[in-house]
């Protein structure tokens, strides 16, 4: 069995939240899924039992299939265990951090928020928002050099990334811009070889996301 974010239909799955084409606390029919992801039943049955397994989805006998929909505590317990993994993985990251990876991740920022505030239309600058925030924390990750940890990073992330679903609010031009400065102050502390001060400015990051969702 493919896991996680390599399983075809965890991946659509994931992408039809994204767009829209499911909701969070749906509940529906296993046919009726199969037909919004685009996969056979066989496959279908493959992705349910990872997707349940994940805590994304609550399968039960004539009723259907109920989309998860986060609480206080599953949103707080997800962030504390992504908090953990990256703090840990930057203080890593931080021995062999070099100026061109700080003046790359620079550029990149400062690229993506002069894009957002341009275009100021999140169904526009979310794929490349997507990536760029991928490519920064998976950074810190990827200093474990540990697959299974890379496994269960990856979808941790997508995790984090549909609970900005309960909150459209979360991901609106002025939120994305000030999560974007957010990791500059990372990247800032990086440049100065400063490893406390990376960790606390990616500690105030995560606070400030988890912050916008439950709030804003």
């Amino acid at each position: 069995m493919g896991n996680g974010i390599e399983n075809p239909g965890y991946v659509a799955f994931v992408d039809a939240l994204i767009a829209g084409r499911l909701s969070l606390g749906q509940t529906l029919k296993q046919e009726e899924l199969c037909a919004i992801l685009g996969i056979s039943l066989s496959p279908m049955r493959e992705t349910t039992t990872l997707l349940e397994a994940e805590g994304l989805i609550t399968v039960r006998r004539r009723i259907g299939i109920t989309i998860f929909y986060p609480d206080v505590k599953f949103v707080g317990n997800t962030f504390q265990f992504r908090g953990m993994l990256e703090r840990e993985g930057l203080a890593k990251f931080a021995r062999t951090v070099d100026k061109a990876w700080v003046a790359r991740a620079r550029a990149e920022h400062e690229a993506i928020i002069a894009y957002v505030e341009e275009v100021a239309d999140p169904a526009v600058y979310r794929d490349p928002v997507r990536q760029l925030e991928w490519m920064f924390h998976n950074t810190f990750i990827a200093a474990f050099e540990n697959n299974q940890i890379e496994v269960i990073y990856g979808r941790l992330h997508q995790k984090m990334f549909l609970l900005r679903l309960v909150n459209p609010e979360a991901v609106g031009p002025a939120n994305t811009v000030q999560s974007m400065r957010e990791h500059l102050a990372v990247i800032d502390a990086l440049g100065r070889r400063d490893t406390q001060g990376a960790i606390e400015a990616l500690d105030k990051h995560l606070q400030g996301v988890l912050h916008r969702v439950l709030t804003t």
